[in-house]
């Protein structure tokens, strides 16, 4: 039963890693595209709208699995997309479901797993 625990723990801070490292690597991407677009005014080097699409749906990905508290929270320590309506009001909520489940996890001792 110890090693559903252990296992438990190493997947809430390896998907909490990874979303910090997304929320970081995101956010660096978005810097470099400013100064692209400031050294050179003319050129067409947008993001496109599809690229930008799926990084919203890895974050929203990653929140789903379990890192929600943590793309919140480094949203406000990098200064970064605060004004998404999406992700300020997505990411508070499915925190609270993750933690929710990790606790409905941690007090039923995985018995509903269990099949008998």
């Amino acid at each position: 039963m110890i090693i559903l625990y252990v296992l438990l723990v190493a997947y809430i801070l390896s998907i909490n890693f990874y979303a910090f490292l997304l929320v970081k690597t995101l956010r660096d991407k978005d810097r470099e595209n400013e100064i692209t677009k400031q050294a050179a005014p003319l050129s067409t080097q947008a993001e496109s709208p599809k690229k930008e699409e799926r990084n919203l749906g890895k974050l929203i990905i990653a929140g789903l699995l379990g890192g929600a508290i943590t793309i919140y929270v480094c949203m406000f320590i990098f200064k970064w997309r605060r004004s998404e309506m999406l992700l300020m009001i997505l990411m508070p909520l499915l925190g609270v479901l993750n933690v929710y489940l990790w606790i409905l996890l941690f007090r039923s001792g995985f018995h509903f797993f269990i099949i008998r």
